[in-house]
């Protein structure tokens, strides 16, 4: 990133995808950065934060879920949205491309060896940057993915 301070949105669900979130973090510093999570125990001590709740297991609540990002997102106006993965990033990616115009950068999660997961597949067309751990999914997804190396 240039020079100049920006405003990052970090986006993961619990588990592996928030532990790789704050293992970059030091990648971060210098930026304003909030969280775009879920409600939980792991997302508690994340300052600042906005707690969605689960929205995969009632298929109504996905609707309710995208009005809730738009306004987050037009609150905070992000430069830029990060994310290690899990399908709360699918509506933060799109809302913030077509609405916001944020640069978007994806990192497949590193559990991700020699799959695409369904996430990455779904924002893989609209990302500005694509950062896969694993040199096997190069081919599985085409010349728009980067290999950096991996966090482990």
């Amino acid at each position: 990133m240039n020079g100049r301070r920006k405003k990052i949105a970090l986006v993961g669900s619990h588990g592996g995808h928030l532990t790789e979130i704050l293992a970059l973090r030091p990648a971060f510093e210098g930026h304003d950065t909030f969280f775009i999570t879920y409600e939980g125990a792991s997302s508690a001590a994340l300052s600042p934060a906005y707690r969605i709740k689960k929205f995969h297991d009632h298929p109504l609540r996905v609707f309710t879920v995208w009005a809730e990002i738009f306004r987050i997102l037009r609150k905070e106006r992000p430069d830029v949205v990060f994310s290690t993965g899990s399908e709360i990033a699918i509506p933060v990616f799109y809302l913030a491309k077509f609405f916001f115009r944020c640069r978007l950068i994806y990192l497949e999660c590193s559990a991700q060896v020699s799959t695409p997961s369904v996430t990455g597949r779904v924002v893989y067309p609209i990302t500005d940057l694509f950062l896969v751990q694993w040199k096997p999914l190069l081919e599985k997804y085409g010349q728009c993915a980067a290999y950096r190396g991996g966090l482990i």
